[in-house]
Order: structure tokens, then sequence, then C-alpha cells
């Protein structure tokens, strides 16, 4: 359940030494948005053969390990994938919906009907031609008062295009963003990173306030042990995720489709 803030607090009042004070009564200014948790799993085979072959303690661990981050590195490639492409109906809507499904769905999405509840909806700009008009005009529209866009995300096209109609002295970095492995530059203070997956001529307007991913206490890339079948001369370790992805404002989120 992600807290949504949709009306202004109409208690605010000036007064002057003993004025009565007036309490506003019955006002609604929070709802919620509910997503379901999605569970993830992944398994980390080792036959006895490779056990037998890799003998000793030092060999075995470092299959292990081997294992183990081709795991991960696959488990994360997954989540991302989900991230840019998924809209939660996938795997029979046993997956988790990405940004298709919290920022371009219609009707409803996290319960509440963006058609009714037109705040409840995010910002989706006609296609055209990339310009930095249209790239600031996109994130001005998510942004509100000091509350705006800090993150971007969209195709190594379309962020080369970007950085090549900056002036030398405008292509500013930020050193934590590269420090995670990400090439960026800095759009308005935001962030702005290119991704493989990304779908082509997409660029996304994200605001780290509103977008969340809610994990189960100690349930997040949890490793369970291996399990040895009966009929099979292997193990296989066992990854596995409870989580949900939602957003508690789809104002503060858009998706933009440019041509470079």
């Amino acid at each position: 359940m992600f807290p949504i803030e949709y009306a202004k607090n109409g208690s605010f009042q000036w007064y002057s030494n003993y004025d009565q004070l007036v309490p506003v009564h019955g006002e609604e200014l929070v709802s919620a948005a509910e997503y379901q948790w999605k569970q993830s799993a992944i398994f980390i085979p080792m036959s006895g053969m490779e056990e037998a072959k890799n003998s000793g303690d030092r060999a075995i661990i470092n299959l292990l390990k081997t294992k183990v981050n081709n795991a991960e590195m696959t488990y994360a490639e997954q989540l991302e994938t989900a991230l840019f492409t998924y809209d939660g109906t996938e795997s029979s809507g046993k997956a988790m919906g990405g940004l298709p499904s919290l920022i371009e769905g219609t009707g409803t999405v996290g319960g509440i009907d963006s058609s009714t509840y037109t705040y409840w909806n995010g910002y989706i700009p006609t296609t055209a031609t990339y310009s930095l008009a249209l790239h600031s005009k996109a994130y001005n529209t998510v942004s509100y008062g000091a509350d705006t866009c800090d993150f971007q995300v969209t195709t190594q096209t379309l962020w080369e295009t970007y950085e090549g109609k900056l002036q030398p002295n405008q292509r500013f970095t930020d050193a934590k963003t590269a420090e995670a492995g990400f090439t960026n530059l800095l759009h308005r203070g935001s962030k702005v990173v290119w991704s493989d997956i990304c779908p082509s001529t997409k660029w996304y307007f994200l605001n780290s306030r509103h977008v969340k991913l809610a994990v189960l206490s100690g349930n997040w890339m949890k490793f369970r042990g291996f399990v040895e079948p009966y009929d099979r001369d292997a193990k296989y370790g066992l990854i596995t995720s409870y989580a949900a992805f939602g957003t508690n404002g789809r104002r503060y989120l858009g998706r933009a489709i440019w041509t470079p």
C-alpha cells in the first residue's frame, strides 16, 4: 500500500492575538494505491559431476561463487526487463508490472481509476522529434515546486542526442551515479542515464519520492540454501524475492516518445 496525498490541508489560516482558530473537520487528504506482492525465483544448479571435478573446498567455493554471480546477473537483467517492458499482465499476471504499467497504464492502476480521478495520470506528451525545448517542457510538467524530477532514463541513441546538443560547459555528471556503474549526464539537476533494455525512442521522467520498490522484510534476493532431489545426481540452490513496484503519484512521472 502506497499512501497518496491528493488534496491540500484546508485548515491553514491567518489570525491575530486572541482570534478564535477554526478547525476544518472531515477533510479527506490521504488515500492509498495498492499493488500486489509479486514473487520471483531463480535456481543455482550444481551437478554431482561438477562438484566431483572441482574437488577441494577452494575449487567448490570458486565454482559456487561463479554460479551465484551468474544467477544474480540474470536476476538483475530480468528485473530490468520487467521495469522497462512489463505492464503487469506477463506470466498470467504473476509478474511485477514496470514503468509501462505505472506511467502509461490507462483505467485502473494501483486500484485507482485514472479516468475518474484525473490527478492519477502520468504525463504522456505527443510523439515528436527530440529537442531541448521539449525536454524542458516534460521536466517542468512532472515537477511541482521543489518536488522535481530527479532521475531520467532513455536509450543510448537518445542519450547521445541529448549529449550532442549540450555545450561543453553544460555536460555535468553526477559522481555517485557514475560510481554505481551508470554513464550519466545532468539535466536541470536531474540525473540522465541510458539502458540497453529501455525500448526504442522512449524517455522516462521519474521522481524517486514517488516511485517505490517495496520488499517484504528479509525477502529480497534471499538465498534459501540447497535442496537435493531424490531422483537427481545434483543439488539446486534457490534465490527468491517478494516485492511490489508502485507509485504514490503518477502525475510526477512521465514518458515521452521522441525520435532523434
